[in-house]
């Protein structure tokens, strides 16, 4: 794409605006020098990819226009131009975007939108749930995962709060048998399908084999369920690429899969035969994968807590890290050692920083075993839990904002440039990437989707859309709904 020529007229308009609001004439104080200053990708309200007068144009258009708390916005709102995340436009939004505007470079230079990714879970085959295992109410109501009405709103408002890719929860038919044709008749049949792109969420923890919590991999049975399940995995895109309107979300050319509890692998961390068995294994299962669906995956495990509980890790955590493309957490923390309720404020986001750096140190070096490419780090955003039996996380719409910057300027501003110079803008990594919790499991406690109740939250500030609002000012609408990640 070639980048606009700058418009002197625009800079003209854009100084003008500056001292003459767009109601009537009001006038307004001109930008100070500490005017807020907005990240590129928010700016981008058009989601073309520049900074220019488009986006000045819709800011101009949704003036005073606010969106309400019901699942649908107002008549008249755009949901691109909320680009403080409030769902309210004001002259300060107006004046924030004419600013980036009017200072950004010369010639433009290409917008680069975060990648994010939200864990979608299709195993609601009742409206009611088992005791101390919440329905799950959105403020649409309840609702069923082959529905693909319900599923269409849930695009809809994804887009608008920013996420970009769906993880969709993904368990063998052994185990589930109604999940994924509840995928098929819900999720993949949605009228706005094309607007998404697809990755995988492998639950490990449910789908092999296990002594007491963990998986053995000098075990025939556990060899041959995960060569037997990447292969189906492996078919579920095929599926999401061939057969349906939706995207899949690919790294370095290969579809992306995310494990939940690999940390769990291998039943004797200083057995180093079952870690070369573990090895060839999982050479297997992508070899498995890529003969169904044409490349072989790009695996990120549940490793990052591991690694991140000092910088210099066990050998056997290393083996195991070296196994994947990248690395994640599902959340941020692990909890379940944690005696109290706790906030997530500032002390709180320091420390999951300091985990980062941490991981950064201990997998500085890192190769992949298949690709001799370095490991990725992929923060998850997603705080931690808040359910029955574990601590409680007890937040807040802005503390969660807060928190969520805290961690995306370490990982844009430290980390990428540091570990990665160059990347960014390539096949490998198109843009900086974030797991930013569950989508729709209100059990996990954070989830993202407007709720009727979300356990984490002592008190709704938005009405149930604080974690999406949240997400809102932190990354702007999702762009990749409209144009390629690529």
């Amino acid at each position: 794409m070639t980048a606009p020529r700058p418009d002197r007229r625009l800079f003209l308009r854009l100084g003008a605006m500056g001292l003459a609001g767009a109601a009537g004439g009001r006038l307004v104080q001109a930008q100070a020098p500490d005017a807020v200053t907005l990240a590129s990708h928010v700016v981008d309200v058009n989601g073309d990819g520049w900074l220019g007068a488009g986006d000045v144009g819709v800011m101009e258009q949704a003036l005073f226009t606010s969106r309400g708390f019901a699942i649908e916005p107002n008549t008249g709102f755009d949901t691109r131009a909320d680009v403080f995340g409030r769902g309210v436009i004001g002259q300060d939004a107006v004046d924030a975007v004419i600013h980036a505007v009017s200072t950004s470079a010369v010639p433009a230079v290409p917008v680069r939108r975060p990648i994010t990714v939200g864990w979608h879970y299709g195993w609601y085959d009742h409206i009611r749930r088992p005791l101390l295992e919440q329905t799950v109410r959105y403020l649409g109501g309840d609702y069923l995962s082959n529905d693909p009405v319900v599923e269409s709103e849930f695009n809809r408002l994804k887009n608008e709060f920013g996420i970009t890719v769906d993880a969709l929860s993904w368990i063998p038919h052994r185990v589930t048998p109604t999940i994924l044709p509840n995928y098929q008749a819900g999720y993949f049949s949605a009228d706005n399908a094309a607007t998404r792109y697809v990755s995988l969420l492998y639950e490990a923890a449910l789908a092999l084999p296990h002594v007491g919590g963990r998986v053995d991999f000098r075990s025939t049975a556990v060899r041959d369920t995960l060569v037997g399940d990447f292969a189906a995995m492996a078919q579920t895109l095929v599926e999401a690429r061939d057969q349906y309107p939706t995207r899949v979300f690919l790294l370095d050319g290969r579809p992306v899969v995310f494990l939940f509890a690999s940390h769990a692998w291998g039943l004797n961390p200083d057995d180093i035969v079952e870690f070369r068995q573990m090895t060839t294994v999982v050479s297997q299962a992508r070899e498995a994968f890529g003969r169904v669906y044409g490349a072989p995956p790009y695996l990120v495990g549940d490793e990052l807590l591991p690694l991140a509980s000092t910088t210099t890790p066990s050998p056997d955590r290393l083996r195991r890290g070296a196994l994947f493309d990248a690395v994640h957490a599902y959340h941020a923390a692990n909890l379940k050692t944690s005696a109290a309720p706790f906030s997530l404020n500032e002390s709180y986001g320091a420390l999951q920083r300091l985990r980062l750096e941490r991981a950064t140190v201990a997998m500085r070096g890192l190769e992949n075993a298949f690709t001799s490419q370095k490991v990725l780090i992929i923060p998850s955003l997603a705080g931690g839990f808040a359910k029955h039996g574990m601590p409680t996380l007890s937040t807040t719409r802005q503390a969660f904002a807060n928190y969520l910057k805290l961690l995306i300027r370490h990982h844009e501003e430290g980390y990428l440039p540091q570990e990665w110079p160059g990347a960014l803008g390539t096949e490998a990594l198109p843009a900086p990437i974030y797991s930013v919790g569950s989508w729709n499991e209100e059990y996990e406690g954070h989830a993202v989707f407007p709720a009727q109740f979300n356990l984490a939250l002592t008190d709704s500030e938005q009405h149930g859309f604080d974690f999406a609002m949240a997400l809102k000012e932190a990354f702007g609408w999702n762009h990749y709904a409209d144009r390629s990640i690529s």
